[in-house]
């Protein structure tokens, strides 16, 4: 008993410290965006002698000719047609694998795999989009997100798949259900707590994707948010007022989509654990 006292207490205090620091960061990052550059810039926990708070957000959001709304949008449009993407050519692709088995699909699953493991190569990657003619542009570095994303999706889609007993085709397909309707209109209804796991999980990792833009939009016009807020830092100092304030901003789109799907993420995760 006293042993199980003791680990209680010390899982209370490791969680307890888990959201002090956490909200320390949070708390640093919105206070100093209310505060002018030179006081913004000793990084302090105390609240702003002089709010600015209007002038550093109407300043972010006008910034260059209102460049960080324009990149926002071109990230909120990358992200949202890579997840649908994602989300159709993962599921089907696993519900392939999952019902049909055979040598084909034994080594496919082997690539899909593969794809966990093996690295991103810039320089062929770059070279295989000039000849498309999608280099520098939105589609091409959709493609790349979605190429990067496909294996961990179809994974997850194939175990939580694996969960649904083949019953129900059975009896679908006898009631005169074709492909089409057994797919999407009974399995990929059920998906619905995985596929929420896989936006929410995904989401966040192109919508804060840093490198990725960086090498394959380089030049471009469509300048993604995270390019856009690596603007307030230069060579000769950080601007830390604006630089907070774009951080806000920028983090106000997840965190909406967050509190919108949270409720299915622990759902699919548990159930496509299941099995698989």
């Amino acid at each position: 008993m006293k042993k199980g006292f003791g680990n209680r207490i010390i899982v209370g205090l490791v969680i307890a410290l888990t959201a002090v620091t956490h909200w320390l960061l949070f708390y640093i990052i919105i206070i100093n965006s209310f505060k002018t550059k030179a006081e913004a810039s000793k990084l302090s926990l105390s609240l702003p002698a002089e709010w600015v708070a209007w002038d550093n957000y109407k300043y972010v959001l006008t910034y260059k000719d209102f460049i960080f709304l324009r990149s926002m949008l071109n990230s909120l449009i990358i992200t949202a047609v890579t997840m649908a993407v994602l989300v159709l050519v993962a599921s089907m692709t696993a519900f392939v694998l999952v019902r049909r088995k055979n040598r084909f699909t034994g080594f496919i699953d082997k690539l899909i795999l593969a794809g966990l493991i093996a690295p991103l190569s810039i320089i062929p990657t770059y070279w295989m989009l000039s000849k498309l003619g999608l280099a520098n542009t939105m589609p091409g570095l959709i493609l790349v997100e979605i190429a990067l994303m496909f294996s961990y999706a179809t994974m997850l889609y194939k175990g939580y798949i694996a969960t649904v007993p083949r019953e129900i085709d059975e009896a679908a397909i006898l009631d005169g259900c074709g492909w089409r309707e057994l797919f999407f209109g009974i399995h990929f209804r059920l998906m619905k707590p995985i596929t929420a796991t896989v936006i929410i999980l995904r989401a966040f990792v192109v919508y804060n994707d840093f490198s990725n833009p960086m090498y394959f939009l380089s030049g471009s016009k469509s300048s993604t948010v995270q390019l856009c807020v690596y603007t307030f830092q230069t060579t000769y100092g950080t601007d830390w007022g604006h630089l907070f304030a774009a951080i806000v901003l920028v983090s106000l789109p997840p965190a909406v989509l967050f509190l919108i799907m949270h409720k299915r993420i622990m759902d699919g995760m548990v159930m496509g654990a299941v099995k698989g």
